[in-house]
Order: C-alpha cells, then structure tokens, then sequence
C-alpha cells in the first residue's frame, strides 16, 4: 500500500504533529508499505529555515525509509494570526502541486491543524482518485477562539462552513481524543465513520534517573525540579505556572524548569524576570528533551481555562507518563479522565495558580507520592498508549478504506 501523508511539520521540527507523523510512518514501512510525506521546509517554530535546507519548490530525502517531500512554505515565525494564515496557505498550495508528481497512491491522510490542510486532502482526493482519511488533532476553528486569539467573524464562519465540507468530504476520520466525537457528528450533519488512534510513546523506551543530572546541573543538582517541556503558546496559560512560582518563593528547595518555544515565551520570560525560582531554557533536540524529563522529578501539564479545551489531551501528557513521571495537570475533561483512570497524578482547575502552589507542594513533601504515580504513569500509558500497537490500529484503518 502506498500511503501519502500530509502533515506540514515533520521530523526533524518538534511538537505533535511532527512527531506523530514520524513514528507512525516509520513503523508503516516496517510493515513493508510505501510511506510519502508532504511537509514544509523545516523553520518551526522560529519561522529561520533549519541548517542543511534551503528555501526551495521541492526537496527530496529519505528518513528511515519514509520518502520525504518538503515543499515551498512561506516562513514566518510560529506568531501573528495573518502570517500563519500566509504560511498555511502556501503550504495548502504547494502541498496539492507536490503530490501531482507522486505515482500511484491507494490512500491520503491530511492532518488537522494546522486546518488548511484538510483542504489540501480534499484537493488530493480529487485529482489523484483516492480516498481521504481526515485525521484530527484539535477542533478549528472553535479552539482558535478558545485561546483567546480575535478573529473577524465573517472569517470565522467561512473557516466554520470549510471545517464542516472537509468532514462530509473524508472517507474516514481519525480522532486523537474520544471528546472530538461528539461535535465533529454534529458539525458534519450525518453518518461519519470516526476512528480513535490517540498520541502515544515508544513502549520499548524504559524510563529510569540518571545518577546525575546533565542538563540542570550545577545550582539546580539538588533542587527538587519542577518542569514543563513544551510549547510556550496561547493555550498553555503559563503565567499561572509563573504565580504559582511566586507563591513558592519560600519553598528553596523547589525549582521550576520551562523548556521551549512560542508566541509567548518573551512575555513568560519577563513575567519570570525576578524570580530566582524559575529557569527558562531555549527549544532542544528531541533526544536532549528526553533527557531533561529524565532528570525531573514533578512534570506540569498545564492549558488555559476554556470550555473546549476539555476536549483536548496534550501530547506532553503521554510522554510525561513514558519518563515515568508524576503530573500535575491543569486541564479539565478528556484529559483530567485519562490522569485519573491512570492514578499517575494530581489534577488542578486550570488557570488557579493557588490550587497549582498547593499540589507542587503536596507532591514535593510526599517521595512516596511520587513514586506511586509514576509506577502507575508507566505502567498505564505502556498498556494503552503503545506507538507499535497505535501504528498497527491505524493501519486497518488505511486498508479498510
């Protein structure tokens, strides 16, 4: 079978998406098929063109035997709702014009967001004969607005009634939480079949504490780390991590660890300024973040408080559980069920940096706490969220189409 994905982030940029489409394709080709992906030329998320690339209509390389096709994209910074609009847009339209030169293809994925992609897919359908499988990773354009980003609402509904022909359009769709379900039914307004292939972690990864630390060594070797690793965005609402910062100033022994990149990591690194508590870190290598989760000892799992957001399950979750760590989660709904169905830690309402002081120091006074939700972190998130066995569910879902 030969399998076109198109996916505008992939390895090796960072974030879900990218990691996603990686590791499921490797595994497909494993499984003797044909792997095509169409992804931009790597920049996220600084919007600067990665070493060893260059602006070009079209690049060619093999990764792990996935056959890689890096389109032209108009770069920009991961930030400004209109040149990410520019940016999606020349991917929508470069993607559609790479796929012409592929041969035969039985089957096209088109991951959402970022959301013109969707429309890529459908583009793919019709001029290569193939069915779509529509595969959604956040509700656009609702969550758009659930992070507090102002869009002009003729726009809104123009990206409402493209969101609603794109799930009517796909032969299959593939949710990565079982919330989506619910208003992706209503929004296509009739029998759509929908599958659930959540994110997961590579099971033969074993967790386990290096005898020193590398990355937060010096002044931070004997502190008690505190650590998010992730995407400094709109919807993670990390100025409540901040508070919660300032309220543990007494705690010494208690340090917090911010590790990545996005539209708002300036205004956390001011709002971190004068606090000695709190260390911020530029974005890393996938294998260093690995790494660096090995070497905390609470994970942070924050987003803003919004209505549906509760449908949301943060990649970092899962990864956080494969590290073997304890979480302290600051999301409501499909996320705070898995936490708790998990026993692998303490939830908190979200955007209460009140709440967040008073489970960090909980958890901090408590070694046999931690060590109780990290056992069942790992144990749960090998059981139900295994890559190997996600990639092979996913594959009946190709051939079935």
């Amino acid at each position: 079978m030969h399998i076109l994905y198109l996916c505008q982030y992939f390895h090796p940029e960072m974030g879900a998406p990218a990691a996603r489409a990686y590791e499921f394709s490797r595994r497909w080709v494993q499984a003797g098929h044909k792997v095509s992906v169409i992804c931009g030329i790597p920049n996220h998320p600084h919007g600067v063109v990665y070493e060893g690339y260059r602006k070009q209509l079209l690049h060619h390389e093999r990764i792990d035997g996935v056959d890689v096709y890096r389109s032209w994209v108009y770069v920009t910074p991961n930030a400004g709702f209109y040149r990410r609009i520019l940016n999606y847009s020349s991917y929508a339209v470069t993607s559609v014009l790479a796929a012409e030169h592929l041969e035969k293809v039985d089957v096209c994925i088109a991951t959402s967001p970022q959301f013109l992609t969707g429309v890529s897919g459908m583009a793919v359908k019709r001029t290569k004969g193939v069915p779509l499988v529509l595969e959604i990773r956040d509700l656009w354009p609702d969550s758009i607005k659930a992070v507090g980003i102002d869009v002009p609402e003729a726009v809104f509904s123009g990206m409402q009634r493209l969101e609603r022909s794109m799930y009517r359009d796909a032969d299959e769709i593939v949710i990565v939480s079982k919330a989506f379900e619910e208003h992706i039914r209503k929004a296509a307004g009739g029998s759509t079949t929908i599958h659930y292939v959540p994110n997961g972690i590579n099971a033969a990864n074993e967790p386990g504490r290096p005898e020193s630390r590398k990355h937060f060594s010096g002044a931070l070797e004997s502190k008690l780390l505190v650590g998010y690793l992730g995407t400094f965005g709109m919807a993670q609402g990390l100025s409540t991590v901040i508070e919660a910062a300032r309220k543990l100033l007494n705690r010494t022994e208690i340090h917090f660890v911010l590790v990545g990149e996005g539209a708002e990591k300036e205004k956390i690194r001011g709002l971190a300024a004068q606090l000695p508590n709190v260390s911020i870190f530029d974005r890393q290598e996938r294998q260093v973040v690995a790494e660096m989760l090995s070497e905390i000892d609470i994970a942070l799992v924050p987003l803003r408080k919004a209505e549906l957001l509760k449908t949301v399950i943060p990649s970092k979750m899962f990864e956080c559980m494969g590290a073997g760590l304890p979480i302290i989660l600051g999301v409501e709904g499909e996320s705070e069920r898995i936490l708790n169905e998990a026993q692998a830690g303490i939830a908190v309402p979200p955007g209460d940096p009140d709440e967040l002081a008073v489970a960090i120091e909980r958890m901090a006074g408590d070694e046999q706490l931690r060590k109780w939700y990290s056992i069942n972190a790992s144990i749960y998130v090998r059981k139900n969220h295994n890559l190997d066995q996600l990639a092979n569910h996913y594959l009946s879902v190709l051939r079935s189409v």
